[in-house]
């Protein structure tokens, strides 16, 4: 009779908190307007030698202004198609290292997608993918925020990871929070097949309000800048661990004292934001942070391990080596 009890017991209790899970997710779900938020994803299409492509793209404000991710243009006529009208979209610029690109269209009162503060984000909070998977039109998918700070090759991008279903189609889409906002610009997919695995990556929206704006304005990206090197790529050992690691080696082109906590002749780079010294990571580091900001390295100078913050410089209109 105990056993036939607590056996009742757990179960009351198990249902009991299964009710109560899909009462809060259905009231979370309750408060997002879908349709509304869906009416500021847009169809991107693309016309190439090979044909059309497709994509998705956010409209971020109700004059025409429209976010998408920069390899959905990969030709030279780029049109929006909302709500089955199409317009002829506007390049105003890019930024290939943040895969980020802005397009205007001639349009007025456009509803717009809301920001969200990227400070709120917790792992495993619900999150919506919205965009338009292999043209098939918008629609939305449901997951939850599986990583932030994921890195590929840029650990300055901050990449946020998600298990929403992502496929082809859905870059350039948005990524929104239970209260609708948006948190991320959809960008690529990691997929053995193709289509989604369940691992999906989206830049966060901080980084995508900074660039937007910096283009909205001047038409480029202000990039920065940490003097004039050339780096040799070749492995260092560890006197340490005796193991070989990836380093740049430094080789000063020009008098960078003005440069505080700068590099110099001979420094070696074997860390950059603690990921491996490559070159491909410290030239889109570079340029994935703005002017003013530190850019993090560990470095091996007069056979001394040390950490750098190199504050960056405006880069200048003179081509340069970095």
């Amino acid at each position: 009779m105990k056993n036939l009890f607590l056996l009742i017991l757990f179960f009351g209790l198990f249902f009991g908190a299964q009710f109560v899970f899909f009462e809060n997710r259905y009231a979370e779900q309750k408060n997002i307007d879908f349709e509304n938020i869906s009416s500021s994803i847009v169809t991107i299409e693309t016309l190439n030698n090979r044909g059309k492509t497709f994509g998705s793209g956010v409209i971020i404000s109700s004059d025409g202004y429209i976010i998408t991710a920069f390899h959905n243009l990969s030709g030279n006529l780029s049109s929006v198609k909302i709500s089955g009208k199409s317009y002829l979209a506007n390049l105003i610029g890019f930024d290939e290292y943040a895969d980020l690109a802005v397009l205007k269209i001639n349009e007025e009162n456009l509803n717009h997608i809301k920001f969200s503060d990227n400070d709120n984000l917790k792992i495993g909070q619900t999150v919506y993918a919205i965009g338009n998977p292999f043209n098939l039109g918008i629609s939305i998918s449901r997951g939850i925020l599986s990583a932030t700070g994921r890195n590929f090759g840029n650990p300055y991008l901050d990449i946020i990871q998600t298990d929403a279903a992502i496929n082809k189609g859905n870059s350039g889409g948005a990524l929104i929070n239970n209260k609708g906002e948006f948190i991320g610009l959809s960008t690529l997919i990691a997929s053995t097949s193709g289509g989604s695995d369940g691992i999906g990556f989206a830049l966060p929206s901080d980084k995508v309000l900074s660039i937007t704006n910096q283009i909205i304005k001047y038409g480029k990206v202000s990039r920065a800048w940490i003097g004039e090197f050339r780096f040799r790529r070749g492995m260092y050992t560890s006197p340490k661990t005796k193991l070989r690691i990836p380093a740049l080696y430094t080789v000063a082109l020009n008098n960078n004292s003005s440069f505080e906590n700068g590099l110099r002749d001979g420094d070696v780079i074997i860390a950059i934001k603690n990921t491996e010294a490559r070159w491909n990571t410290l030239l889109a580091s570079v340029n994935s942070i703005s002017p003013g900001e530190n850019l993090e390295l560990k470095i091996i100078r007069a056979g001394e391990e040390m950490n750098l913050n190199l504050v960056t410089k405006e880069r200048p209109n003179r081509p340069q080596a970095l």
